[in-house]
């Protein structure tokens, strides 16, 4: 892969969505691709910065100088290593409608758009691992480097579906989801400590950072949660309010209990 569409890869959203190789920066974020068997492709590797030995294919290392390395590096602190991997063909409709376990747990993420809150979302998901996927209404450029920077490569590993409303809803219709939104202008609201999830099957809606959840959701689900606050502001971070209402989930459930003898 010549450098020129490396550079365009790394800036373009446009090149990320119809290009079918995907750009991965970081040493740690290169393993979670290869943990998630993505075809890795080619590395570049600059001996002038990396300071960890490389375990990999040499066939698969290209060797470069630093000026060309900067050239096509993304981030400003840079760990001197550089993978390109394959997409994968995913059939999401597919992935959705073969999941057969009994009790299930859907997050569906709706137009969220800061790459930072993507990831530390998928971070707080993998923590959890109590999420059986994460859908994704409207967003296509998953593997924006920030994402995959701030997930730091959990979203190679995260269960990731992305899909229209249309099916997302009748999905949850069909398997008589239990829809529970994230909207702090619903009046109709039930506080976090109070709510009932041990339904059968749970799908929690986060809407977009400055708008919120969209009429059609809000029409739509069966309750609304309010995490209670105490100061003197009204709302939250997304990332954030999705990690206090998994964690509240995975306590309720209790589920991992005492696995790794926590208390």
């Amino acid at each position: 892969m010549f450098i020129k569409q490396i550079k365009k890869l790394q800036k373009s959203k446009k090149e990320r969505i119809k290009n079918k190789y995907i750009i991965v920066e970081g040493n740690i974020e290169i393993k979670m691709a290869l943990k998630g068997n993505y075809k890795l492709h080619k590395l570049y590797i600059c001996k002038k910065i990396i300071k960890n030995n490389i375990n990999f294919n040499k066939k698969k290392i290209k060797y470069i100088n630093k000026f060309l390395y900067k050239k096509i590096s993304y981030r400003k602190k840079t760990e001197g290593i550089i993978g390109i991997f394959k997409k994968k063909k995913k059939n999401f409709k597919k992935k959705l409608y073969n999941n057969k376990k009994k009790k299930k747990i859907i997050i569906i993420l709706e137009n969220i758009e800061k790459p930072g809150n993507i990831g530390s979302i998928l971070r707080t998901i993998e923590a959890t691992n109590i999420i059986d996927f994460i859908i994704f209404i409207k967003k296509k450029d998953i593997y924006n480097p920030n994402i995959i920077r701030s997930s730091i490569g959990c979203i190679f590993i995260s269960p990731i579906l992305i899909l229209s409303f249309k099916d997302v809803i009748k999905y949850l219709f069909k398997k008589k989801f239990y829809l529970l939104g994230t909207s702090i202008k619903k009046k109709k609201s039930t506080c976090l400590y109070n709510l009932n999830f041990k339904k059968k099957n749970i799908c929690i809606i986060f809407g977009n950072e400055h708008n919120g959840l969209s009429n059609k959701w809000k029409k739509l689900i069966n309750n609304n949660i309010n995490i209670p606050m105490y100061g003197k502001i009204n709302s939250l971070n997304v990332s954030i309010s999705l990690s206090i209402i998994l964690y509240e989930i995975l306590r309720l459930k209790n589920f991992y209990k005492y696995k790794n003898n926590v208390k």
